[in-house]
C-alpha cells in the first residue's frame, strides 16, 4: 500500500474544524460564524453532508444558490471545504416515490423515513438517485476555490450495516456467485449437510434473515463481508464520479474505527481512499477510554499504510447518544485532540461546529455550544486551535513506533459475524483483544497492520 496519499489541497499545517450546517440557521448567525470561526484559527469544514433535501427539493430541482453564497463566505475567509456528496440521507420526496429504497431488518421491518441513512446501500434505484446528486454537486462546485477534498456519503453502514431487502438478497447471490463459483462448493463451504440446509441453486439462498434458532455461521460470515463490499462498492460508484469531473480533487470518507465498530473491514477499503478520514467518540461508561482512543488513533494509522490521516470527527464534550452521556473535564478534550495528533492525525475536526438548536442531536456538543462564546467550550475551541497553530511542524510525521500488532483490528469483524450463532463469543473485547498499556496506564504508539489475505477457494 502506498504511503504518498494526496493531502487536502492547500489546507496549511494541520487542519482544524468540523462539521458545518449553515442552512440550521439564519444569515445573521452564518456571519457570526465566520467571525468565531476566525477567532479559532478553522481551516477545514465539512459541508453539506445531511442537505439532499435542502438542495434538490424536488426531484431534479436543484437550490444551490445558498450553498453558493456559504462556499463563497469560506472562501473569503481563507477556510478550505470537504464538500459532501449531500447523499447521506434521502430526502422524503424519494422515499415516498420509491419505497423499495428503503432498508428492511433480518426480520422484515421496514426502516422509514424520519430518521438518517434511510436508504438500501444495494438497492440499484437508491444508487441511481445518489449518483445523479454527486453528480450535481461535483459540475457545480469542482471550480470553487474553497474546495478542498471531497467528502463522500457520511459513515457508511453506521446505521444499517447489513440490508436484508430484495435488493440485498439479488446482490448477495450475485456476490456468492462470484466467490464460489459453483452450488457444490458453497455447500461444502458452508457445511449445508448440517441441519438439512444444502442448496440446488444460489436461486434459493437469502441474506441471514430471522430463523427459530441458530443461523448458519459461515452463512452469516459471508454476509459480512459481502454488506463491507456492497458499502466499498457504494463509495467506489459516487467516488468515480467525483473523480471524472474534478480529478486533482481528493476523495474520502469518514470511517468509524473503534472497538465498538465491527462489521466494515477498513482495510480492504484504505487502497480506494485518497485520505483517511475517521470519526472517534469516547464512551462514557468506559473507564479505560483514554487506552480504547489510543488503539483507534493507531488502527487509523495502520488503514492508513503509516500515511498521515484525519480525524473527522470527534466531541468537544458530552454526546447525546449513549445510555449515560458525560461532559469532558476540563483539559480533556485538547488531550483527546493531541492524542490523535501524536498518534498520526495531520487534521482535528468535531462533530459539530455550531450546536444545534432543534433535531435528534440538539444535545450533542460542538464547538460553539449553545451559550455561544462565553463558555469554557468555545474558549478550549480557542485555546485548541492555538495548539495545533503551534505544532504545525509535526504535520506529515510519523510517530516513534517500537512494536507492531498484525491483525488486530483488521478482521475483527470476521471473528465477530457468527457470535450469534451458538459460539459462545459474546463479551470478547472488541476489535483489539486484550488492551496495551504503558507507562503511567497510557499504551505506547503500535501499528496494527493487515494480516495475510484470507484464502479463496
Amino acid at each position: 500500500m502506498s504511503t504518498h496519499r494526496p493531502w487536502p489541497i492547500d489546507v496549511p499545517g494541520i487542519g482544524y474544524g468540523g462539521d458545518y450546517n449553515p442552512e440550521q440557521w439564519p444569515l445573521d448567525i452564518q456571519l457570526e460564524d465566520i467571525e468565531l470561526m476566525r477567532e479559532a484559527g478553522v481551516s477545514l469544514l465539512s459541508v453539506a453532508i445531511f442537505s439532499w433535501a435542502q438542495l434538490e427539493r424536488q426531484e431534479g430541482v436543484y437550490t444551490f444558490e445558498w450553498l453558493d453564497a456559504v462556499m463563497d463566505r469560506l472562501h473569503q475567509a481563507g477556510i478550505r471545504v470537504a464538500l459532501a456528496t449531500a447523499t447521506a440521507s434521502p430526502p422524503p420526496w424519494l422515499t415516498r416515490r420509491h419505497p423499495e429504497i428503503l432498508p428492511r431488518t433480518a426480520d422484515g421491518t421496514m426502516l422509514h423515513q424520519g430518521g438518517r441513512q434511510s436508504y438500501a446501500v444495494p438497492s440499484p434505484v437508491f444508487r441511481q438517485y445518489a449518483v445523479r446528486m454527486t453528480r450535481a454537486m461535483a459540475e457545480r462546485y469542482r471550480d470553487h476555490p474553497a474546495l478542498a477534498l471531497w467528502h463522500v456519503d457520511n459513515e457508511l453502514g453506521c446505521h444499517v450495516p447489513h440490508d436484508h431487502s430484495e435488493s440485498a438478497a439479488l446482490a448477495f447471490r450475485s456476490w456468492l456467485e462470484k466467490r464460489y463459483t459453483t452450488i457444490d462448493d458453497l455447500n461444502d463451504a458452508w457445511g449445508t449437510a448440517f441441519w438439512s440446509q444444502r442448496y440446488d441453486t444460489f436461486e434459493e439462498i437469502l441474506p441471514p434473515l430471522a430463523a427459530p434458532t441458530f443461523v448458519n455461521p459461515t452463512q452469516q460470515l459471508d454476509f459480512a463481508r459481502f454488506s463491507s463490499d456492497e458499502q466499498l462498492a457504494h463509495y467506489r460508484a459516487l467516488r468515480d464520479v467525483l473523480r471524472e469531473i474534478s480529478p486533482r480533487v481528493p476523495t474520502t470518507t469518514n470511517f468509524m474505527m473503534s472497538t465498538g465498530n465491527k462489521w466494515v473491514d477498513y482495510f480492504s477499503w484504505s487502497a480506494d481512499m485518497d485520505v483517511v478520514a475517521n470519526d472517534h467518540y469516547l464512551i462514557a461508561s468506559d473507564p479505560e477510554a483514554h487506552i480504547e482512543l489510543a488503539f483507534a488513533a493507531d488502527l487509523s494509522r495502520g488503514v492508513a499504510g503509516g500515511a498521515p490521516w484525519m480525524l473527522m470527527e470527534h466531541s468537544t464534550s458530552a454526546v447525546n447518544w449513549q445510555p449515560r452521556n458525560r461532559s469532558k473535564n476540563p483539559g480533556e478534550m485538547l488531550c483527546n485532540s493531541l492524542t490523535h495528533v501524536a498518534r498520526g492525525a495531520d487534521a482535528v475536526m468535531f462533530f459539530q461546529w455550531r450546536q444545534s438548536a432543534a433535531g435528534s442531536e440538539k444535545y450533542h456538543s460542538a464547538m460553539v455550544p449553545h451559550a455561544g462564546r462565553d463558555t469554557d467550550v468555545f474558549r478550549d475551541t480557542v485555546e485548541l486551535g492555538r495548539c495545533l497553530k503551534a505544532l504545525e511542524p509535526v504535520r506529515g510525521r510519523r510517530p516513534a513506533v517500537t512494536r507492531r500488532a498484525v491483525g488486530s483490528g483488521a478482521a475483527w469483524y470476521v471473528g465477530h459475524a457468527a457470535e450469534p450463532a451458538g459460539h459462545g463469543a459474546a463479551g470478547r473485547d472488541g476489535a483489539g483483544g486484550g488492551r496495551c498499556r504503558g507507562r503511567g496506564g497510557r499504551p505506547p504508539p503500535r501499528d496494527r497492520s493487515r494480516p495475510p489475505p484470507r484464502r479463496e477457494r
